[in-house]
């Protein structure tokens, strides 16, 4: 018998060995099941790290839509004071203006289908103008609300861009969101000589 602190007993002499090889033996039991847990867990907790990151790029591109579509309209209304006109009212600078507001990997381009300038109705009804492939946008730059005027507008300009944003998150498709539907609508006063 080995006296432990405070003149307790401690252990048996011999005992010692058995006792330590029983505690290896629950800690390698404990940490296998922490691997299996990890094993279980960790898919589990990357969709949702991915999933977080893809919301993020969702509103990170939403808002850069908002602007692009803001600017563009801002391009179209611009008056100069010393050329007396609004020398940046066209649909290819509009556009342009757009392009330059977007990070590199958006696509923005006119649509390829008719209404190719003014969309009518409310955003809701808007879900067929979408371009099909990912990470596109279509944009819609209407002049005093008529869709197939060739002028510079006169007193309204309204800028719509219609974007499709992929996620990277595979889960994405299996809840049916594989193509999440952006909209920016802007709608400015054409400038004037007062």
């Amino acid at each position: 018998m080995v006296n432990g602190p405070n003149g307790g007993e401690w252990r048996r002499v011999g005992e010692g060995i058995l006792e330590t090889d029983m505690r290896c033996h629950r800690l390698s039991r404990s940490r296998g099941q922490a691997i299996v847990e990890t094993a279980l867990l960790l898919p589990i907790l990357m969709l949702l790290v991915m999933g977080t990151a893809d919301l993020g790029r969702v509103f990170y591109y939403s808002i850069a839509v908002t602007n692009a579509a803001r600017e563009a309209a801002r391009q179209g209304t611009y008056f100069d004071p010393i050329s007396n006109t609004n020398a940046y009212d066209t649909y290819d600078l509009v556009l342009a203006a757009a392009r330059n507001e977007v990070p590199a990997d958006v696509t923005l381009d006119y649509p390829t289908g008719s209404p190719s300038h003014c969309l009518t109705g409310s955003p809701s009804s808007w879900r067929v103008y979408y371009p099909t492939q990912p990470n596109a946008g279509y944009v819609y730059i209407c002049f005093d609300g008529n869709d197939s005027q060739s002028s510079p507008a006169q007193q309204t300009i309204q800028v719509n861009i219609l974007y499709n944003f992929s996620p990277v998150t595979p889960l994405a498709g299996v809840v049916g969101a594989d193509l999440v539907q952006v909209v920016a609508s802007t709608t400015m006063q054409v400038q004037a000589q007062q």
